[in-house]
């Protein structure tokens, strides 16, 4: 765990509906329950403010049945 907290955008294939991000949400405030999570349904992403590596959020999404995949975030 960080002691400062990381910015992650994640692309999700089968996050499809509120309740994909109602449930993703939970997974992610289990490992962090001050964790900011933002999800673009159109685009399917979320972007996680969270102290956990990437690799924890990563695992948490897959074994909540929502593979991730780290997507690179504009410079500025």
């Amino acid at each position: 765990m960080h002691h400062y907290q990381a910015d992650n955008l994640l692309h999700i294939p089968k996050m499809m509906c509120d309740r994909c991000v109602a449930t993703l949400t939970s997974a992610l405030h289990v490992i962090d329950g001050t964790a900011r999570v933002e999800a673009d349904l159109v685009g399917r992403t979320v972007r996680v403010v969270s102290r956990h590596y990437q690799s924890a959020l990563l695992r948490t999404l897959r074994e909540a049945g929502f593979p991730a995949e780290p997507m690179l975030q504009p410079l500025g």
